[in-house]
């Protein structure tokens, strides 16, 4: 994770943007900006995402955001990017999260074309016990891509983006269509044929088991345009087979088939099947979740592991740069009238984090 929980001390004082020091823009996300900040009294480095509310409200994606706050004030986790602050001005949401300068995975197989098979598989490990543990909560990422996958500056991986994650209890299905079509599992474009009921948290294992395949051969196993058809893209999962290279061992093979299975009833669907099966069965994993298992890749500290233009387009194009928001500039929720406005402050005050994770490490 970031580092240790480390409260600020301001007297119990909401935490704003005055608290913070902008020093860089380093990525887009679905529904804001990310840039680096330093508190300005405890001195650590964090990244904070940024919303626009009146562009959430016109893109229909404003509970998306209050549902991903909900989830995200609940959850903890070493290999999870955890929320530490969260406030608001009139027209702006603030997302305080720990800060990891590693970049992401789609960044680094852009630059390197694939990784190397035990590389790969730590970040499987890391990641599949990031998702037992959201399931153990009833909670389904349903993203899990490698642009939602972030490494801290040692190399271990981390989950991120909550955007399309929901809330399941015991028994429920889900039946939204939602995810990246490439990454995302038969049942979901078969529930939003009405084939199917519905579909549970297995979807993210199949996710899981695209992205390992994506590691190592630098490509998904499947070719699913994003403006395909959900009727095609069933017909190429249901029908293509698998290539796998010849190369490959047969524990590897037998690994990826059970997570890339059709049927989610047949499909490696918890963190007890990974860990049974012959590929990982030698892996202490309470030595990879302790973060003392090497990463065998440990990200350029020189620089930025990300996208350069990120930041250009924040000075240059962006017509409310986050470096002029500071300083009494921003209006107060005093002067919040419009009814749309004050839904979504309201919901975004209700699930607030003024405090770091409770189960920091």
């Amino acid at each position: 994770m970031g580092g240790l929980c480390s409260r600020r001390q301001t007297n119990n004082s909401p935490p704003s943007i005055d608290n913070f020091s902008v020093i860089r823009s380093i990525g887009r996300g679905a529904f804001g900006k990310v840039c680096i900040v330093q508190d300005r009294i405890s001195k650590n480095y964090y990244a904070l995402k940024y919303m626009s509310k009146r562009r959430c409200i016109e893109k229909g994606v404003a509970p998306n955001v209050i549902r991903e706050l909900r989830i995200l004030t609940k959850i903890s986790h070493p290999f999870i990017v955890n929320l530490w602050y969260t406030f608001q001005d009139a027209s702006y949401m603030y997302m305080v999260s720990d800060l990891l300068l590693g970049g992401d995975l789609r960044f680094h197989l852009n630059q390197q074309g694939r990784f190397a098979e035990d590389r790969s598989k730590l970040y499987i490990c890391e990641l599949a016990l990031a998702i037992e543990y959201l399931h153990e909560q009833g909670i389904v990422h349903r993203d899990i891509k490698p642009e939602n996958i972030l490494l801290d500056e040692q190399g271990h991986a981390h989950l991120t983006d909550f955007n399309l994650a929901t809330h399941l209890i015991s028994g429920e299905k889900a039946t939204s269509f939602s995810g990246t079509r490439p990454y995302m599992a038969p049942e979901i474009f078969e529930s939003s044929l009405t084939l199917i009921p519905g579909y549970d948290e297995r979807v993210d294992w199949w996710s899981l088991g695209v992205t390992f395949f994506e590691m190592l051969r630098g490509r998904t196993p499947y070719e699913l345009g994003g403006a395909q058809l959900a009727e095609q893209a069933l017909l190429i999962l249901r029908e293509t087979t698998v290539a796998y290279p010849a190369h490959w061992p047969t524990d590897l093979l037998s690994f990826l088939s059970q997570l890339l299975s059709i049927d989610p009833q047949r499909r490696m669907h918890n963190l007890a099947c990974i860990k049974m099966h012959p590929y990982t069965a030698r892996i202490d994993f309470a030595w990879v979740f302790s973060r003392r298992a090497a990463p065998v890749f440990v990200p350029c500290k020189e620089g930025l592991n990300c996208d350069p233009m990120y930041e250009l387009e924040e000075r240059i194009v962006e017509s409310t740069p986050i470096h002029r928001r500071r300083n009494g500039r921003q209006r107060t929720l005093d002067s919040v009238t419009d009814p749309a406005l004050l839904e979504i402050t309201k919901s975004f005050i209700e699930y607030s984090r003024k405090d770091c994770p409770v189960n920091s490490v």
